[in-house]
């Protein structure tokens, strides 16, 4: 049996500032090699759990493993992982020139030349500094370094969130070709979820910090789908999230409720 890319087991964490758990025993695996949605809504914890897999945050309680090592604590896995999201560290007041140097010094597998290809692409100026870029320029900068640094294991967390939707499409179409030829391990976490489920093989569902779904994709849904019509990712989220209340407010009144 192939060994998993990422083992997350019993996992329990919390903030230094809140007495809260803001994750509770999540497990999920991720295999090699594999295009995995860390799916839910606006704080169910997908932030988090991205750190904590690039070993930029450590739980309370469970373990965190990347290619069987803890990612916190073994510099050869955390070298092994990109992390990227809407704070990802750069040189925020000097050319972006400069930062892609960094990144090539400490990545062993990035690719200039296809990073300059997707600046170019993105309409990003290479001797502009982050600090004077766009939200969306921003957002297609911090892309660009997770798909070039071509690292085993890729984190995108909500990465997209300030590009307008064409550069989104733009990039999730760059993110399955780039992925299809040079195969990783990748993980997308987004609240967009019809944006993003035709990239992906597995999905891990998070509410409320806990995991109540995952799977491989065409599992999943055939678990929620219904005879004859097919449920989408967004719909399976639903299903598992909505209170009653919320499902009266979607839910279409009979004649005999409307007199």
């Amino acid at each position: 049996m192939t060994a998993p890319a990422i083992e997350v087991s019993g996992v329990t964490f919390h903030y230094d500032l809140h007495k809260d758990d803001v994750l509770h025993n999540v497990s999920f695996t991720v295999g090699p090699g594999s295009l995995t949605g860390l799916l839910g809504r606006n704080g169910s914890g997908k932030s988090t759990v991205g750190m904590l897999l690039a070993g930029l945050l450590h739980p309370q309680a469970g373990t965190v493993l990347v290619g069987g090592e803890p990612v916190f604590d073994a510099p050869e896995a955390m070298a092994s992982i990109c992390y990227t999201s809407d704070s990802t560290a750069v040189y925020r007041d000097r050319r972006i020139s400069e930062t892609f140097k960094l990144w090539g010094v400490t990545r062993p597998t990035w690719d200039a030349d296809y990073a300059a290809q997707l600046l170019d692409a993105f309409q990003v100026n290479p001797r502009k500094r982050p600090d004077r870029l766009s939200r969306g320029q921003r957002s297609a900068l911090f892309a660009t370094l997770g798909l070039a640094s071509r690292c085993p294991v890729t984190v995108f967390d909500e990465v997209h969130l300030g590009m307008d939707a064409v550069v989104r499409e733009m990039f999730y179409r760059a993110l399955l070709a780039d992925y299809t030829s040079h195969p990783r391990t990748v993980v997308v976490s987004s609240h967009l979820i019809h944006e993003v489920e035709d990239l992906l093989d597995h999905v891990v569902f998070l509410d409320g910090g806990r995991v109540i779904e995952r799977g491989e994709v065409d599992d999943v849904r055939a678990r929620h789908s219904r005879p004859g019509q097919q449920a989408s990712l967004t719909d399976i989220l639903m299903d598992l999230t909505l209170t009653t209340a919320q499902r009266e407010v979607i839910t279409p009144k009979g004649d005999d409720d409307a007199h």
